[in-house]
């Protein structure tokens, strides 16, 4: 039989052994009875498993266009994570980041909505169109309006040459589409120029230029490109192999050399290197982000791209990146805005 101790301690430890023990428990009942039967609380679908989760509305004062990003509150044994699909109201979201809490009580990640299905073959002999013929869906962002938007052929013929970002689940099927992948967007053809697969963890960010559809090789109903033939520049085709010094390689290594943490209010400048030190000409500056561009453009040329980050708390916390092209190769560098001081 118990005694009085004993009994007092098991009580103890069911509420918590300690001050902190308890303050936790009383945050984590507080939480369970926020989530019980709120309004917003609704049915959905986490990655093909039946769940239920809150959903908020992103505030109207921080909100670029007044676009339909949401804030989704789950428990901890809810499974979800960047790069998740939700199916709520008949339509699909991505989950874009997620909240590392202070006090781990419940999940909050950020979603977006998904706009377009992409789709291609991961089995051309076959005609197999990827995740089970259902394609991969993607929240694309037109990044025409940060550049000219035309390419130049020689000195004076203008093309068309609008670029399109695209966030996608980071899976074996999309992390196998390489540079030079054709895909089909609304209706038009555009190629895979760079794939960022570092930036946000568990996405795959693309970023395609405008290409010229072919009915030889595309399949306008099915929008798929490379659908019929030799698939691209690839098959067929003898492949030379060079052999180089590894000097002479890593003297055509290049990246972009800046800081990767900025201040708001405060002015830098990003230069593209080789890797011996030497600057390199960029044909092209392009800015990426998910959110309002925190920056302004002072001066871009070739060789460097000066920016001076916005004034406004607001931002901390976006996330834009900086891509440089030379000779047909691209390169990126994130860049991350925090607090002015501290």
């Amino acid at each position: 039989m118990r005694n009085y101790s004993d009994n007092f301690r098991a009580r103890m430890n069911v509420i918590g052994n300690s001050s902190r023990k308890r303050a936790y428990n009383r945050v984590q009942r507080n939480f369970k009875e926020f989530f019980s039967d709120p309004l917003n609380k609704e049915d959905c679908i986490i990655d093909g498993i039946p769940a239920q989760a809150v959903f908020q509305d992103q505030s109207q004062s921080n909100n670029k266009d007044l676009s339909d990003d949401k804030y989704v509150i789950v428990p901890n044994s809810t499974k979800i994570g960047v790069g998740s699909y939700i199916e709520w109201r008949n339509s699909y979201w991505l989950v874009f980041t997620e909240e590392v809490k202070t006090i781990p009580t419940h999940q909050q990640v950020k979603i977006k909505h998904v706009n377009r299905t992409l789709k291609w073959l991961v089995d051309k002999d076959k005609k197999t169109i990827c995740n089970n013929g259902k394609g991969w869906g993607a929240y694309v962002q037109n990044q025409t309006l940060y550049t000219l938007g035309v390419s130049f052929s020689g000195e004076h013929l203008p093309l068309a040459n609008a670029k399109m970002s695209v966030y996608i689940k980071d899976t074996p099927e999309t992390r196998a589409i390489k540079v030079g992948t054709r895909i089909f967007i609304a209706g038009q053809v555009y190629k895979v120029e760079f794939a960022d697969y570092v930036s946000r963890v568990g996405l795959i960010n693309w970023l395609l230029d405008e290409n010229t559809k072919n009915p030889d090789k595309d399949n306008y109903q099915l929008e798929i490109a490379d659908y019929y033939g030799p698939n691209g520049d690839s098959d067929n085709k003898t492949e030379h192999v060079f052999f180089e010094s590894e000097s002479a390689v890593n003297e055509k290594e290049w990246f972009i050399e800046g800081e990767k943490r900025v201040r708001l209010g405060r002015s830098y400048v990003l230069k593209a290197k080789r890797a011996d030190g030497k600057d390199i000409d960029v044909d092209e500056w392009t800015i990426g982000s998910l959110e309002d561009i925190p920056l302004y453009v002072l001066e871009k040329d070739k060789n460097s791209f000066s920016f001076r980050v916005k004034d406004d708390y607001r931002f901390v916390g976006n996330v834009v990146t900086i891509t440089a092209k030379s000779n047909d190769e691209y390169k990126n560098i994130p860049i991350k805005v925090i607090k002015k001081f501290g």
